[in-house]
């Protein structure tokens, strides 16, 4: 019996030991898994200070990266004016110079000046197109592009440099080229003159030749391949694969008599693979290179033979002497260099009533004391900018029913949304330092005197109202002047708000009304400026309509009070 018990209390005790045992197992278990959880967690904390702190450096190495961008944007900016403000008064004056009888000694001294001139400007252009590719901030300006008309420019352009190293300039194009495709033309002509201008430095006493070859032809869009050849002096095999590396340069390139920056031909395969297009390079030392690129390029919907771009005509045509207006042109500009010149410049083209400002704030009191033709206005002035005298300008003219007088900005800033600055803050056109005398003749030509001599109302469809009798006290044309005041402000708003969003197709809508009901009473001027914003709807672009905008409220009340009077 005893035996019996002793066997079950040692059982028991067994039992318990081994539950004992198994909950001081767990016990110890529990605070291994509470220590590693508090570690971990410890560790998790940790992680999270250091991940909060990596977050605070990112975003201010993020914000760092901003500014330095906005500032090395701003410095372009800066560069890019202050550098051509001065080469404007070079190229400007050797270029009046080149106007006057010189011995041939002179008008070699100053072709000397002209081609250094422009080679300085050629380089910050490069250094401003390569800061604009690495920003990726270059845009592309799709258009017609007339292949026939841009090698004719190139020929013009580059032949005489080919000639004076001895080179023969060829020229092979495809017939099967449509005569009028669609890309960036400014920049296929940038492409080709870089590549023709690198093949002329390395070659002597040969050739050049440029090739354009149709590679695929659909519906759709032909596929150009561009090749330009030359019989220079070759480029190593070891060299190839760096060519078109930013500033990279071969050993020929090195060479004294070969100096560059090393930027065009990187600037060349950046242009290509932005116009989603190949670029390469066959070459042979000692035998001579090609450069070649190939693009895709749309089809227009008409394909016209004679349809030419600018750059067909320019040099062919002679400068001309611009009719010079009734009223005086106010030229502001705080480079006494740049007045001087631009003076001359106007002087040549035979305007010599010319009133000169300093800074924007002069411009705009001269502005208020005297009547002028139009203003000649630079960017970045003293005291007062000329965009925001040009906002002054545009606020007085609607407050105070002024004529809308054409202003003309004259900038060294030609980067990308320079010009789109320019009309937002109500300049009327855009001319970048330097600037040639003919640019500065068609640019006063197309704008002079618009705003002295527009009709404002055509007397011949308001005399016809007038002599329409209507019931009542009230006039037909008073009627009719009445409800042209109390519909044309809240449509002019309509049109206003669909501009600035972009619903071309309604814009184009509105326009049309309001050019109708203002062409109806004879109100000539606005009907012109609201057909001028339905046209550039109508093709999209309601961008370029922006700066018309603030002319519409000075035409409008300018018309009314003209009507008023005949009534």
């Amino acid at each position: 019996m005893m035996s019996h018990e002793n066997e079950t209390n040692d059982k028991l005790r067994r039992t318990i030991e081994q539950l004992s045992d198994q909950i001081i197992r767990s016990k110890e278990d529990e605070e291994r898994v509470l220590g590693e959880f508090s570690q971990m967690n410890n560790e998790l904390v940790t992680l999270q200070r250091k991940l909060a702190k990596n977050n605070v450096s990112l975003e201010a190495a993020r914000e760092e990266a901003v500014a330095a961008g906005e500032s090395k944007s701003s410095f372009i900016a800066v560069i890019s004016h202050d550098f051509r403000t001065p080469l404007n008064g070079i190229l400007g004056m050797a270029e009046l110079l080149q106007l006057s009888p010189l011995s041939e000694e002179q008008r070699n001294s100053v072709d000397v000046i002209q081609e250094a001139a422009k080679l300085l400007l050629k380089l910050i252009q490069d250094l401003l197109d390569m800061s604009k590719l690495e920003a990726k901030q270059l845009k592309l300006e799709i258009g017609e592009v007339d292949l026939q008309s841009i090698l004719k420019y190139i020929v013009r352009l580059l032949e005489p440099k080919i000639q004076k190293n001895g080179n023969e300039l060829i020229i092979d194009c495809d017939p099967r080229i449509s005569s009028i495709l669609q890309g960036d033309s400014t920049r296929i002509t940038q492409v080709l003159i870089n590549l023709i201008q690198n093949a002329n430095k390395f070659t002597l006493q040969g050739s050049v030749r440029i090739r354009a070859k149709l590679i695929n032809d659909n519906e759709r869009a032909q596929r150009i391949r561009f090749e330009v050849e030359d019989t220079g002096i070759g480029i190593a095999e070891e060299d190839l694969q760096n060519l078109f590396r930013p500033y990279a340069q071969t050993e020929r390139g090195r060479a004294k008599e070969y100096e560059g920056t090393g930027l065009g031909l990187s600037i060349c395969k950046s242009l290509v693979l932005l116009m989603d297009g190949d670029i390469g390079v066959h070459s042979i030392e000692g035998k001579g290179s090609t450069f070649w690129f190939e693009l895709l390029l749309e089809k227009t919907a008409t394909n016209q033979a004679d349809a030419s771009p600018d750059t067909a005509s320019s040099d062919s045509q002679s400068l001309e002497t611009v009719p010079e207006a009734s009223l005086p042109i106010l030229l502001a500009d705080d480079n006494v260099i740049n007045r001087q010149v631009v003076l001359m410049q106007l002087k040549k083209l035979g305007i010599t009533e010319v009133d000169s400002v300093t800074n924007g704030e002069e411009a705009v009191a001269a502005y208020l004391s005297k009547k002028y033709s139009l203003i000649l206005m630079d960017n970045m002035m003293p005291i007062m900018d000329g965009l925001e005298a040009t906002r002054k300008i545009r606020a007085m003219e609607q407050d105070e029913m002024r004529h809308a007088i054409p202003i003309i900005a004259m900038t060294g800033n030609v980067l990308d949304g320079e010009k789109d600055k320019c009309l937002a803050a109500g300049m009327n056109d855009f001319i970048g330092k330097p600037f040639t005398l003919e640019a500065l003749s068609k640019v006063i030509q197309k704008w002079q005197n618009t705003s002295e001599h527009r009709e404002i109302l055509n007397m011949s469809i308001v005399n016809e109202i007038a002599e329409l009798n209507s019931e009542g006290d009230q006039t037909l044309l008073e009627m009719l002047l009445d409800m042209y005041r109390s519909e044309t402000p809240g449509k002019i708003e309509v049109l206003r708000r669909h501009i600035v969003s972009g619903d071309h197709l309604a814009a184009a809508e509105v326009a049309h009304d309001l050019k109708s009901g203002s062409l109806s009473l004879g109100i000539e001027y606005c009907s012109t400026l609201f057909a001028r914003i339905e046209q550039l709807a109508k093709q999209g672009e309601t961008i370029k309509a922006e700066p018309l905008l603030d002319q519409l409220m000075p035409a409008y009340k300018e018309a009314c009070s003209a009507l008023e009077k005949v009534i």
